[in-house]
């Protein structure tokens, strides 16, 4: 008994910390259409902003560039996001997002989002291959971005404890597992962008500055 109630003990500072105010972001994509960015900076209480740019080794999101762009002439702090494909080669797959991002000031550490494909594995030793290659490029490591799910099943080892973790988790609930981004929602209105936005929210434990160049 004593050994359960200094768990729930332990897990209280987290918990609640996950539900204090906590800068906000968004994360856009072609879904989006074309995006006002002035008034997103505007009308919005916004920090920063994750941008998808490109998937596996072939695919470019269509207004990665622009989004880029115009978020940054908006003074938006911004990032892009490469989706992980187990099916590429680490090496296309990197190449293939820095041509996407090519001219393109990134103001924090790029994120790399993985997705099992289930029921296969997502091929750890290429993923590995691939993070290495954004951080010799950055020179930090990148974010990774997942399910609680696939946290706990691939990113919760010792190896990963010194990567910043965007954990996906939409709904009321807050996530089980560290994290240092939480994506709440795929619903949120934002005004400046007609549909639906990813909405993020930082940990209160830390800043931009964890992961901003």
């Amino acid at each position: 008994m004593r050994k359960i109630i200094l768990t729930l003990l332990m897990a209280l500072p987290l918990m609640a910390a996950a539900q204090t105010t906590a800068p906000m972001g968004i994360f856009v994509s072609q879904k989006q259409g074309t995006i006002d960015w002035p008034a997103v900076v505007e009308q919005n209480e916004l920090e920063f902003a994750f941008v998808m740019a490109t998937t596996g080794a072939a695919v470019t999101d269509e207004r990665c560039g622009t989004n880029l762009e115009q978020a940054r002439k908006a003074s938006m702090p911004v990032t892009a996001v490469h989706l992980y494909d187990r099916h590429y080669s680490a090496q296309g797959q990197f190449d293939n997002f820095q041509a996407a991002v090519k001219g393109h000031h990134l103001d924090l550490a790029p994120v790399v989002y993985v997705v099992p494909d289930s029921p296969f594995d997502i091929n750890i030793k290429r993923l590995d291959m691939l993070l290495q290659l954004f951080e010799q490029a950055y020179g930090r490591k990148p974010l990774i971005m997942a399910s609680q799910q696939a946290y706990l099943k691939y990113f919760s080892l010792e190896r990963y404890a010194s990567y910043h973790v965007v954990i996906v988790s939409n709904g009321l609930r807050f996530p089980d597992t560290r994290y240092t981004v939480w994506q709440y929602t795929d619903k949120e209105k934002v005004a400046g962008i007609v549909e639906y936005v990813p909405g993020l929210k930082l940990h209160p434990t830390y800043t931009l500055s964890n992961f901003e160049f």
